[in-house]
């Protein structure tokens, strides 16, 4: 059989794009070269697959159609689809032997294999996955310590230093931010006035477009640009240089919001963000009314196209702890589950141990480039230019390995104490919910729900994140318990506890922190 390698990066920008593309390859032909496979052509992707209409995607389907390769090497399921056109596509030429096999870094998928496997990793890359690694957190919590501004997206008027990665002033669109600032204090001029003025004066986007209205709605409240700036809903100082003064800022949020801002309630409803309107399909807001919380359809289309009436947080809050008590999982399957994961980790151990040597030789052979590169720099052997733009490589180089490392650490260890610790979760979601405080309400709802659909003040609709929606419906399809029932359920709960990591660690992570608190 023939195979074809497919590696994608999100990003569209070849400077970041080409590492990770490059070690997803690297990954693959080392499993082609282990299991002997026959790879045929290799395909590169720099596009996101949140949307159909991939072109490079597309030239690879068309070859498979046209019987030039029958299966796909890949270094994660989600690399090839993460919206449901191109799932479609990817499962029906799976089901029709089009494609006779797709083999991932850690699972193969079969056309003989049960349908429900693909569709629930499928559905997994169709979220956008939250990122809970404890490198990365713990680097970006060191970061904002340190007054460092961590966000990737920079505003107009700064850029990052290539060596030490922090903010600078952008020489070229700076000065724009300042003029800004100083046009709407004198209260004469509104953001789509300022978005025309600028765009004569030579003010552009990264894209050379005009800077939209909205956009200098954003640049006038960001704090960013007094030497502050938010992180995690909080204000920190930053290290940065200002553009502005503090007073300049305040004077121009006093003329965009002249209302009084004590009249202004900072109230967190905790509902708020995941309730659905089931009649006219828009999203229920919330208001306080009395010293009470309601929660009501926003019927932005008009009244007469939605008669939803207020419904209290207090009712809607015992019809949630209703839908959480319907989480109540059998020990056995639970024990199943733990079961699988120990196997397949055990299998998966020597794989990870393997690839984390490799990586570990590649990341000191980085850094030992780099200290190269610095020496020949202070020697005059090279000029500034190349010294920077080789030495962001290596610091591009070197992020990517650090993040696989740290990826092939999580991946192969305490995934059993995580899926003991959802057991539990799951047997108390409901407990917790009731005897919590509204912070923890508000997180167990959010990490367990997706969606809640509101009509006549009733729940019609409970959507469940994984691995609970999943663990639902699989419950309410299994065979009776007998001889064979260890045997037909086994090896589904195998696939999917192998491959919804992400989901475990984002439970177990909160999890921990509210047994902490009630034990």
């Amino acid at each position: 059989m023939k195979y074809i390698i497919y590696a994608r990066k999100s990003s569209e920008s070849s400077d970041r794009q080409a590492l990770s593309i490059q070690s997803q390859i690297v990954e693959m032909e080392e499993i082609a070269k282990r299991e002997n496979l026959d790879i045929v052509q290799v395909f590169e992707e720099s596009k996101s697959a949140k949307a159909p209409g991939r072109p490079i995607f597309n030239e690879m389907l068309d070859t498979i159609e046209k019987g030039k390769a029958q299966g796909i090497l890949c270094w994660r399921i989600d690399r090839l689809a993460r919206n449901p056109v191109d799932e479609g596509k990817i499962r029906w030429l799976l089901q029709g032997e089009i494609i006779k096999q797709i083999k991932t870094s850690n699972r193969d998928y079969n056309p003989e294999d049960n349908v429900v496997i693909a569709s629930i990793e499928f559905s997994m890359a169709n979220q956008y996955i939250r990122d809970l690694s404890k490198t990365v957190i713990r680097g970006l919590d060191e970061k904002v310590r340190l007054g460092e501004y961590p966000g990737s997206s920079l505003p107009i008027g700064y850029t990052r230093d290539l060596r030490s990665k922090k903010l600078k002033l952008d020489r070229k669109n700076w000065h724009y931010v300042k003029k800004i600032f100083e046009l709407y204090a004198t209260g004469l001029y509104s953001t789509r006035s300022l978005s025309d003025k600028f765009y004569e004066e030579g003010l552009r986007t990264k894209k050379k477009k005009k800077v939209s209205s909205s956009v200098m709605h954003k640049i006038l409240t960001n704090p960013l640009f007094y030497g502050w700036f938010l992180w995690k809903g909080e204000l920190h100082k930053g290290i940065h240089a200002p553009i502005i003064s503090k007073k300049l800022f305040d004077n121009v949020q006093a003329i965009m919001f002249p209302k009084a801002r004590h009249n202004i309630t900072d109230r967190d409803f905790i509902f708020r963000g995941v309730l659905t309107c089931g009649e006219c399909g828009l999203v229920i807001t919330a208001e306080n009314q009395r010293g009470h919380n309601y929660y009501r359809c926003t019927k932005s289309r008009g009244s007469k196209k939605c008669s939803q009436k207020y419904l209290r947080e207090k009712d809607l809050a015992i019809q949630i702890n209703q839908e959480l008590e319907k989480i109540d999982f059998d020990p056995e399957i639970l024990d199943l589950i733990i079961k699988a994961t120990k196997e397949k980790e055990l299998v998966n151990f020597d794989f990870y141990s393997e690839k984390r040597k490799r990586n570990q030789k590649l990341l000191e052979n980085n850094r030992n480039f780099q200290e190269s590169l610095i020496d020949k720099f202070v020697e005059e052997k090279i000029s500034e230019i190349v010294y920077e733009r080789k030495l962001a490589k290596y610091k591009d180089e070197e992020a990517s390995l650090e993040d696989l490392l740290s990826k092939d650490y999580e991946l192969s260890n305490d995934i059993i104490e995580k899926m003991e610790m959802i057991a539990k979760f799951s047997k108390l979601a409901s407990k917790l919910f009731k005897n919590g405080t509204d912070e923890i309400r508000k997180e167990i709802v959010s990490i367990i729900s997706s969606n809640i659909v509101i009509k006549d003040q009733k729940i019609l609709s409970f959507s469940l994140k994984e691995p609970f929606n999943w663990l639902l419906e699989d419950k309410s399809v299994l065979p009776a318990q007998n001889n064979t029932f260890e045997h037909s359920i086994f090896p589904l709960f195998k696939a999917k506890t192998a491959h919804n990591k992400e989901a475990v660690s984002v439970m177990y992570a909160f999890a921990s922190g509210v047994f902490c608190i009630f034990y």
